[in-house]
């Protein structure tokens, strides 16, 4: 498999269950991924977990644990988020293959990935999938849409093995896209200044500020462009002073 994996950092966040775990780090592993991320797991290390990992302890062995989504994502340049949720803010959604070709166009482009998978009994909240630049949805039947942990991570998994052997990629930015950790920086500077200036009431706040989280995580921007809208948005807080 030519794609670097390890650009690939699958996320499962609050899992219940150990067994679980161990199920998605196989899935991985049949399909040629081995970096795995775990927000907060209930029970890990499990005997449960080494059992139903099969020849993919290795997988397990090499996880990282972190405390928070955030911590798990901040090197990621692009963040996908697995999601059966309504919404009443509509967020970027596509589904496994076509995101999955766009993942390895990225990997490709020596981009970091992240693809964020919520926990067993309701997946993930609102303002966890904010954090994504897009959602990820798996085509199921309308009358049962239920897939477990692993059988999406299989799923999405295989799609980016599939995509992996017809992806011919061609970068065009001359300044590396920000990651998560300083697209979440912008935002929040972006919000602050709107709030300064009474373009948001933060008392009242209705839906805008996750129109905002939306804008920028859709746009993507790169490291120069991130550095000249903090520059402005600086610019704009002086004059207020």
């Amino acid at each position: 498999m030519s794609l670097q994996t390890n650009l690939i950092n699958i996320v499962l966040v609050d899992t219940i269950h150990p067994g679980n775990i161990g199920s998605v780090a196989r899935a991985m592993k049949t399909m040629g991924l081995k970096r795995l991320s775990l927000v907060n797991p209930r029970v890990f290390p499990s005997g449960e977990s080494n059992a139903l990992a099969g020849n993919a302890t290795d997988v397990l062995e090499n996880a990282k644990i972190f405390t928070s989504i955030k911590d798990a994502i901040m090197d990621s340049t692009f963040v996908y988020a697995t999601s059966s949720r309504d919404r009443s803010i509509q967020w970027p959604l596509m589904d496994a293959e076509a995101a999955a070709i766009d993942i390895c166009e990225e990997v490709g482009s020596k981009k970091e990935v992240s693809i964020i998978f919520g926990k067993e009994d309701r997946g993930l909240t609102n303002d966890e999938l904010e954090l994504a630049n897009k959602l990820i949805e798996i085509p199921a039947n309308p009358e049962y849409p239920v897939l477990n942990l692993a059988m999406s991570a299989q799923i999405i998994s295989y799609e980016i093995l599939k995509a992996s052997s017809i992806n011919q990629n061609k970068e065009w930015r001359d300044y590396p896209e920000v990651n998560s950790k300083q697209l979440q920086m912008l935002i929040d500077h972006f919000i602050e200044t709107a709030i300064d200036i009474d373009v948001i009431d933060p008392d009242n706040p209705k839906k805008i500020i996750s129109r905002i989280k939306r804008m920028f995580t859709r746009l993507q921007p790169d490291e120069m462009e991130a550095s000249f809208m903090r520059g402005f948005l600086s610019g704009i807080k002086k004059k207020l002073k």
